[in-house]
């Protein structure tokens, strides 16, 4: 395993645990402030942008980084057509989304919110083309430092919010801010792999041949990105509409925690994908096979206590993250927690997969669309915000079951399930001691159950001193 690798997941991940120790503190006090209707309004004002936001390259970003990844000295012709482009896809996706929110006659405060946050979606979708050159020359930590900063500023906006008494328009002008802070920064860091990006000069020589040249090859890039924030979207959506905004609350309370852990898959994923689309072009396959190994064995081991403890303390946690006034939520959360486990665990192979074999994931992300919005549309009205929380783990095990089997049948056979035996055995163990202490504070239930589980881990002899050596590298000094 690349020893550079193994820093660019420490630094982004480290910048990222150092953020949320701050910003749990902040959503536990926002939650409390704004209570389940107004948090409701806030989250679906959020998820309605995050939609249009995640589309606005049109996958372009993902199929530029492996692009630049795979020849280098084309990162100046990439990363101009991908800014034109950038600018004519935000603005139009802008109009857009306030137009259906116009149409759509939400609540003076819910439009205006959108409007806001959706200038943030633009300014946003300006930094792609520079986090996508930072990410091909796996130049990560300062896309730790940016990513710290704008945790720093969404604890800023929240707090100011509660102290000035302001509501859900402040709130969104956070996402603004990230867009602007982001292109100040990447301008100047940029530079170390791209001296002179010109970019006044792309804007004004703007080619729509190339760019087309660019959206026909990469398209399957950006209907994956498109159906992939449908499909984790689209049940905020469906549950306002269906639901309205405090059942919102309850859900959103739940998969607030979701997004809190998703931070680590994501950063594996990001970083891993130049890492393995470089090693397919040189056609590596034993140096693939052995780091998808190793990453599995590692996301495992992480995924299956949080999924087991969330279970059996969803009640507490709630109770800690967003306060007594959201007690509904905890059976959302004991359900749903289970969604990010099984993202941890094949986060490596989606890095793969939507680098090697994109159109099979777009089939399979596709099917996940249609899939999660009839089962909501079927079990919402009758069983409620509980049945998103079911749908949205369906959702994920048929994503990551059918990564696994592309892989196996078309770029290297793997193992897995040999060592996810003591992991689930040391799981099982750890949820039977904390069953019947689940009332007690999570200052005891915690650590006892985190002691538990790996100590069945060192009994069993699941951890080598292989794995040691990939803890190790994580914290060793990174090179300038």
């Amino acid at each position: 395993m690349s020893s550079q690798i193994s820093r660019n997941i420490f630094w982004l991940t480290a910048s990222r645990i150092f953020a949320l120790a701050f910003l749990f503190v902040a959503y536990t006090r926002l939650f409390r402030y704004l209570g389940p209707f107004f948090s409701g309004q806030y989250q679906f004002v959020l998820s309605y942008v995050l939609i249009f936001a995640t589309i606005v390259d049109f996958g372009v970003q993902q199929f530029i980084t492996k692009k630049i990844s795979e020849d280098p000295g084309q990162t100046k012709k990439y990363f101009q057509n991908f800014f034109s482009f950038e600018i004519l896809a935000a603005t139009s996706l802008y109009i857009l989304l306030v137009a259906l929110a116009y149409f759509r006659g939400y609540d003076r405060e819910v439009f205006d919110a959108i409007c806001v946050a959706g200038l943030g979606l633009v300014a946003n979708a300006l930094t792609y083309p520079y986090l996508a050159v930072m990410a091909a020359f796996q130049d990560m930590r300062k896309v730790a430092l940016i990513n710290f900063l704008n945790s720093l500023v969404n604890i800023a906006v929240i707090f100011s919010a509660i102290i000035f008494h302001k509501h859900i328009v402040f709130l969104a002008s956070v996402q603004l801010i990230f867009g602007v802070l982001g292109l100040v920064l990447y301008r100047v860091f940029v530079i170390k792999h791209l001296p002179k990006p010109e970019v006044l000069k792309a804007v004004f020589r703007f080619d729509l041949k190339p760019v087309w040249e660019i959206i026909k090859q990469g398209w399957p890039f950006a209907l994956l990105v498109g159906f992939s924030a449908i499909y984790n979207r689209i049940d905020v959506l469906l549950i306002t509409f269906l639901k309205g905004y405090e059942q919102t609350g309850y859900y959103t309370a739940a998969y607030k925690i979701f997004d809190l852990l998703g931070f680590f898959p994501s950063v594996v994923s990001y970083t891993l994908f130049p890492f393995f689309a470089g090693l397919m072009s040189k056609n590596a396959l034993y140096e693939v096979k052995a780091n998808l190994e190793k990453y599995f064995k590692l996301m495992l081991t992480a995924a299956l206590p949080m999924a087991v403890g969330g279970t059996v303390l969803s009640s507490k946690l709630i109770a800690l993250v967003a306060g007594p006034q959201y007690a509904p939520a905890a059976g959302v959360l004991g359900i749903l927690i289970w969604a990010p486990a099984i993202l941890f665990i094949y986060i490596p192979a989606n890095s793969l997969i939507i680098s090697q074999l994109t159109k099979k994931a777009l089939i399979v992300t596709g099917a996940n669309v249609i899939l999660n919005t009839a089962g909501n549309l079927l079990l919402l009205p009758r069983y409620g915000i509980k049945a998103a929380a079911v749908m949205t783990v369906i959702s994920e095990l048929v994503q990551g079951s059918f990564y696994f089997y592309f892989i196996k049948k078309n770029i290297t056979d793997f193992k897995f399930f040999s060592f996810a035996f003591k992991p689930v055995l040391a799981s099982a163990i750890m949820g039977l001691i904390l069953w019947p202490l689940r009332a007690l504070p999570l200052f005891y239930t915690l650590p006892l159950g985190a002691a538990a589980y790996l100590a069945v881990l060192a009994v069993s002899g699941f951890l080598r001193k292989e794995d040691f050596i990939i803890i190790k590298t994580l914290f060793q000094k990174q090179s300038s």
